[in-house]
């Protein structure tokens, strides 16, 4: 479900519910004899789709660092993947978080959406530094459940946490600079760390659409990332030079 933290879980199953029983009712409405909505594909752009359209589109063109974002891919391309243990004491896992907005115009029409930042982060005793886990909650990582005519679509991110509970390795791409900078890897400052696969721990669990994060997800979260959360005096200190060395900044 979208914008809800993990401990809204009854506003998110009374959302889900009323969403269900507004998709299935619409189905049968017609006027004059001419039905409005004549297949669950149609009710989810109508009331799901268009939405989540408006959402991407006002979010990668409005708000945040707009400068960072062609710079996501070099992000990506310039990082590694490294193996990371969660610790067995699953207290010392600590969460800083962020609620950010953007708004525009798709349309004629205004669009405001809201997403939520999260950084799961923990000291790694065999990497020695604090690394921290960035994450979104906002629709950019969903699934979809039911079938037929009842049909939703949950967002991953929500529980992403507790999948980390429960594992007890996972893969994660980190960017060099930011590995190899000495002023992250304190627990004020965490290295930032994208999920890729879980390892080991999650044989078990049946929560298999957890266990990887696709490139395409991956490559937002690095977006919102770089947009939202790095400052643009930091992202200049760090990927200045490189930017107009790409010919990506003037």
């Amino acid at each position: 479900m979208y914008f809800c933290d993990e401990n809204n879980a009854d506003v998110m199953q009374l959302y889900g519910y009323h969403r269900k029983f507004i998709i299935s009712m619409a189905i049968n409405f017609s006027i004059g004899g001419t039905k409005i909505f004549s297949t669950a594909g149609t009710i989810f752009a109508s009331l799901v789709g268009a939405p989540l359209l408006i959402f991407i589109i006002t979010r990668f063109t409005l708000g945040g660092n707009k400068d960072a974002i062609p710079y996501a891919d070099t992000y990506i391309k310039n990082s590694d993947t490294i193996v990371v243990k969660i610790p067995k004491d699953r207290h010392k896992i600590e969460k800083d978080d962020d609620i950010f907005t953007t708004s525009g115009w798709f349309m004629g029409v205004a669009q405001t959406r809201s997403a939520i930042y999260n950084m799961y982060y923990f000291y790694s005793p065999e990497h020695k530094k604090y690394l921290g886990v960035v994450t979104f909650k906002g629709g950019y990582n969903t699934i979809q459940r039911g079938s037929g005519e009842k049909i939703w679509y949950d967002d991953i991110e929500v529980q992403r946490l507790t999948f980390l509970y429960w594992i007890k390795s996972f893969s994660a791409y980190v960017n060099r600079q930011q590995w190899q900078d000495p002023t992250y890897g304190t627990k004020d400052n965490p290295v930032p760390i994208f999920f890729k696969r879980a390892l080991s721990g999650h044989e078990t669990l049946d929560m298999d659409d957890f266990i990887t994060i696709k490139p395409s997800v991956n490559k937002k979260f690095v977006e919102l990332y770089l947009a939202h959360e790095l400052s643009s005096k930091e992202f200049n200190r760090l990927y200045g030079e490189d930017m107009k060395r790409l010919g990506l900044k003037d």
